[in-house]
């Protein structure tokens, strides 16, 4: 009996020994095993980069070759996945940045701009005075280039031997029976050689024979030329003077052949002129040159001024000030467009928070607002700094690669097609973009989704 107990205890503590044995080899992988589980899994490093040179790679980290900073690991876990548009920061440094955000809105841009300009004479209102028949000086009245005249002031007397001699023709055609014909060839050649009408008439009712006469001035003006001498012969070819019109003037400006399309009515313009700060200038008429400077490669607008006050005078200074208000457009602040010459693109927030690079088809710019013809919509979320630190980020991330395979594929931006500007009547001031226009921009939240980078912080593009 006791041999039998004996031995059921001897086989029990063998098996109590063998599981005893068991375990203790098995323990070590067991504990490995919850120790592997619970710490954090190591993140894979793709490569190093340098923040200001986001587009060289480095295999290993260490010091940037191009900056004094160190190099900043990319990794597999960053980005998303690789088919996304966007790509996400780490919000701790998009709250550092302050990174602001701006909503597309509809509106209009508003355009002024002051430009330098010139007075001069109105060539409408030029006229050469010729006697148009040959002859010789008999007095020239104190007159010279500079002096302004009225018009029938006289400027000479002459005597025309043709004249002479016609007006005794019809007296000898009248007195002998000649033909109305007749007498109506003699009177039409006074006129044609260039004898007054006046003239023509005191002859025609006195029947008197005039030997000398007066040239008077055709217009009101200023003399531009005039170099008569008395006992001076002259041909039917020779200028006795030249006058020029005072009013209306023209007021010339040059303007940048890329706000021509700006010009609508006369309304646009406004007119300063330092010598006489307090008046205002009525505006007739204007229009744009039709050719280009070579030099400067600016557009000449010119202006007719009335000028019955002849305040204005050739060659003064004055400031030309185009106001304009474009029609209903997408519009976002300027600071908001990357231009790097080849493309222009913005940075744009979607629903998850992540940004993703837009290609933009920049319409006009003023007041520090663009107008966008293509790429966005109304409502979006525009990123207006921090800029440079997003597309490095997203340079790197592949995503402006996959914006531009995209804008190659579909070309299917919407686009505005009305841009025409009217006359800006109601301008303020200086005028600062349309209040309506104006962006709404607010500071960008915490976004807790974002992957953890340790990028370093930049400031805005």
């Amino acid at each position: 009996m006791m041999s039998v107990k004996f031995k059921y205890t001897t086989v029990g503590l063998l098996g109590l020994l063998a599981g005893g044995l068991i375990t203790m080899a098995a323990y070590p992988s067991i504990f490995a095993t919850h120790k592997t589980e619970d710490a954090p899994a190591e993140r894979k490093v793709l490569f190093w980069y340098d923040p200001m040179k986001p587009d060289t790679r480095f295999d290993k980290p260490g010091k940037s070759p191009f900056m004094d900073m160190d190099l900043v690991p990319k990794y597999a876990d960053e980005g998303g996945a690789e088919n996304s548009a966007g790509v996400r920061i780490d919000p701790t440094q998009v709250q550092n940045l302050g990174v602001k955000t701006a909503k597309v809105q509809r509106g209009q841009l508003t355009y002024r701009q002051t430009l330098p300009a010139t007075v001069s004479f109105n060539d409408y209102q030029f006229v050469i005075v010729q006697a148009r028949s040959a002859g010789f000086i008999e007095r020239v009245y104190p007159l010279t280039v500079g002096d302004k005249v009225k018009k029938g002031t006289p400027l000479a007397e002459i005597t025309l031997p043709e004249w002479v001699e016609a007006q005794s023709e019809y007296l000898l055609l009248s007195s002998t029976g000649g033909s109305a014909a007749q007498l109506k060839g003699v009177l039409e050649r006074l006129r044609l050689g260039g004898m007054p009408e006046d003239d023509i008439q005191r002859f025609r009712q006195t029947r008197q024979i005039q030997t000398r006469f007066t040239i008077k001035a055709p217009i009101d003006g200023v003399i531009t030329a005039f170099d008569l001498r008395s006992g001076m012969n002259i041909s039917k070819e020779s200028v006795v003077a030249r006058i020029q019109g005072m009013d209306p003037v023209w007021i010339s400006a040059a303007l940048p052949a890329s706000v021509a399309w700006l010009l609508q009515d006369s309304p646009q313009f406004e007119i300063s002129v330092p010598a006489h700060p307090e008046t205002t200038f009525t505006i007739e008429k204007w229009q744009v040159l039709p050719s280009v400077d070579p030099q400067t490669r600016t557009l000449e607008v010119r202006l007719q001024v009335d000028n019955k006050a002849e305040l204005l005078k050739p060659g003064m200074n004055a400031y030309l000030t185009l106001n304009a208000r474009s029609q209903q457009m997408l519009l976002i602040p300027s600071q908001a467009v990357i231009d790097n010459g080849s493309e222009q693109r913005v940075i744009t927030v979607d629903a998850e928070g992540r940004f993703v690079p837009r290609a933009v088809k920049v319409q006009h710019e003023s007041q520090q607002q663009t107008g966008i013809s293509a790429g966005l919509a109304e409502g979006e979320s525009v990123v207006m700094n921090g800029l440079f630190l997003i597309d490095s980020e997203a340079s790197i991330s592949g995503a402006l690669e996959r914006m531009r395979q995209a804008d190659n594929h579909t070309h299917q931006m919407p686009e505005v097609h009305d841009h025409t500007m009217t006359g800006a009547h109601d301008m303020q001031s200086h005028a600062m973009p349309d209040t309506h226009a104006m962006p709404d921009t607010h500071v960008m939240p915490d976004m807790p989704g974002m992957a953890d980078h340790s990028a370093h912080q930049h400031s805005g593009h």
